[in-house]
């Protein structure tokens, strides 16, 4: 039975937050109160309404009324709330979904706390005054697997802050973020996805960054090397499987602690995804370079070069036997990441979620 009460939801414009208001909207009957970055609720509701008419096919599940957004900047004391919003909001909602945050791997540590750290404690206060009024069942917090930082090895889903060190101010606030919700008492989930994709079976996707950029100049022959460890992992995972996973935290079971949602022990090298991309792109694939040796290909590759040096295996055991969160093979679904990458010109033709052609799995 789907519990009363409405769903906050921060960061519902953003791209793992389109996933989860599609998925609450198209199977479920819950309200969802957005927090959305804007001048006044009126521009707020406005961008909300708009991004609607992409993500949910006319004719589905009637939306209508149910999104209900707010003006808010969680860089803003009380998140730039009114006191009548802030009571309305902790005495209607029951679910929290935390997916707001900068995913900037640039921002000066200060910046980045502000966003990532001290904006999730606002999200929390806010459950807290729910809670108070006897309405919040849970809590669900949209974190990464990267919180691991340069650990090399098995990172276990129990693991937090062991000591490890730092790629950039987003893993790390990321990290002190998961440690706000961990101490604030709630009946709190925190979600690690890792290098998050398109749909595994038609390929949409609303943001074209990480690893689409590198994958992109490669088609374009940009990229003739690649400052990598050819036999190290990249962990892909795809949106659907994260956007499923937080669906099945909200709807189902109250469960705490960290899920991995990660491709885990299937993660391909970077030799393996090399050779995806030159087979989708007709092309050569790229010869691999050790640190020092291209200076150029190294700044090309930017804030994203030292993970495609990480040594380290995320264990997913929990999300998997909890959740069901077992993403397809990179393999499977590569082809459809592509196709709708050049279908829509590497997203300056974006087609709605909705009118993407499904495309057929690899058997």
């Amino acid at each position: 039975m789907t519990p009363a009460g409405s769903v906050l939801l921060t960061g519902a414009t953003g791209f793992v937050g389109v996933e989860v208001l599609a998925r609450v909207l198209e199977d479920t009957d819950r309200d969802v109160i957005a927090l959305v970055r804007a001048e006044d609720d009126g521009a707020a509701q406005a961008r909300v309404d708009e991004l609607l008419t992409t993500i949910v096919a006319p004719g589905a599940r009637s939306c209508g009324g149910r999104v209900r957004a707010l003006a808010a900047d969680l860089e803003s004391p009380g998140l730039g709330l009114s006191a009548a919003a802030r009571e309305q909001i902790a005495g209607e909602i029951t679910a929290v979904m935390h997916c707001a945050a900068s995913i900037s791997f640039t921002l000066p540590i200060e910046e980045a706390r502000r966003i990532n750290v001290e904006g999730t404690r606002q999200i929390v206060e806010l459950a807290l005054e729910a809670r108070a009024r006897g309405m919040l069942e849970r809590f669900i917090h949209v974190s990464t697997a990267y919180v691991a930082g340069d650990r090399i090895g098995r990172v276990s889903e129990h693991d937090g802050d062991v000591g490890q060190g730092f790629r950039n101010t987003y893993e790390r606030t990321k990290l002190e973020a998961e440690e706000v919700v961990r101490d604030s008492g709630l009946p709190a989930a925190i979600v690690r996805p890792s290098v998050i994709v398109g749909d595994s079976v038609t390929g949409w996707t609303q943001a074209f960054n990480v690893i689409y950029w590198p994958l992109q100049a490669f088609a374009r022959g940009l990229f003739p090397t690649v400052p990598a460890d050819p036999g190290a992992c990249l962990d892909i995972v795809p949106v659907d499987v994260v956007a499923d996973a937080l669906l099945e935290l909200l709807r189902g079971p109250v469960r705490g602690g960290a899920f991995h949602i990660v491709a885990g022990d299937a993660a391909p090298t970077n030799a393996r995804l090399a050779t995806m991309a030159a087979e989708a792109f007709d092309a050569e694939p790229p010869t691999f370079v050790r640190p020092g040796e291209d200076a150029r290909a190294e700044q090309r590759a930017g804030a994203l070069l030292p993970y495609f040096r990480v040594r380290c295996t995320f264990d997913a055991r929990r999300a998997k036997e909890l959740l069901g969160a077992t993403p397809p093979a990179l393999e499977d679904y590569f082809p459809s990441l592509m196709r709708y990458a050049r279908d829509s010109s590497w997203g300056k033709q974006p087609s709605p979620r909705w009118g993407t052609a499904s495309a057929p799995r690899a058997a």
